[in-house]
């Protein structure tokens, strides 16, 4: 298991990973982003991630009882860590909440919050709803778990939640090789996602 301390994880801002900003000046430097766009990077892409088996997931939802990963069987699911202080964190945010709400391919979506207070959080999702749960990781220790170098990182697992794809950096989750990897893993129900698998293959990350 990988243990990560605050000042090395990427991402980090000082300790405890509290942002030195106000938060004013982080607010305008993510709207500016969500406007742009430029908080998601084109250069982001999911690539091909295995291990033996997947890790533990079982969390407490923001404002609702506990969450377990092995009740989410059936469906691909994609879980984001993330930090709210992160900018493009954020814009991703954004991203994940579209395709929840689009519905096709039909995917379960968990985001991870890493180490922050519940009041803060509530004060941002009251602001950005979303339509997926947020997990508290109060002790990062879902996050070294899942050997989570920086923020944002996001999983994705089959309908047999078995580890599949994964991406470090920002990601348009609507764009068309995204949708179309996570298509193939919905029609799959559990193999190789075609697509996805080919890409990686032949090809590196999807992008």
């Amino acid at each position: 298991m990988l243990a990560v301390s605050a000042p090395e994880f990427r991402g980090a801002t000082g300790p405890n990973w509290a942002p030195k900003r106000s938060f004013l000046r982080l607010a305008l430097g993510v709207a500016l982003s969500v406007l742009s766009g430029a908080g998601l990077a084109a250069a982001g892409g999911l690539e091909r991630w295995s291990l033996p088996e997947t890790p533990e997931l079982a969390l407490q939802r923001l404002d609702a009882g506990p969450l377990a990963l092995a009740e989410l069987r059936g469906k691909p699911v994609i879980v984001h860590f993330f930090a709210t202080w992160r900018g493009p964190c954020i814009t991703e945010m954004a991203s994940l909440n579209a395709l929840a709400r689009r519905g096709d391919p039909a995917v379960t979506i968990l985001a991870v919050n890493v180490g922050e207070v519940p009041a803060r959080l509530r004060s941002v999702f009251r602001a950005r709803p979303v339509d997926f749960p947020v997990l508290l990781d109060a002790d990062r220790a879902a996050t070294k778990r899942w050997q989570v170098l920086g923020l944002p990182t996001s999983f994705v697992l089959d309908t047999k939640l078995r580890p599949a794809l994964r991406t470090e950096e920002p990601l348009d989750w609507l764009s068309p090789p995204v949708l179309e990897a996570l298509s193939g893993m919905e029609r799959a129900g559990g193999a190789e996602p075609p697509g996805a698998t080919a890409a990686a293959k032949e090809e590196g990350p999807i992008r």
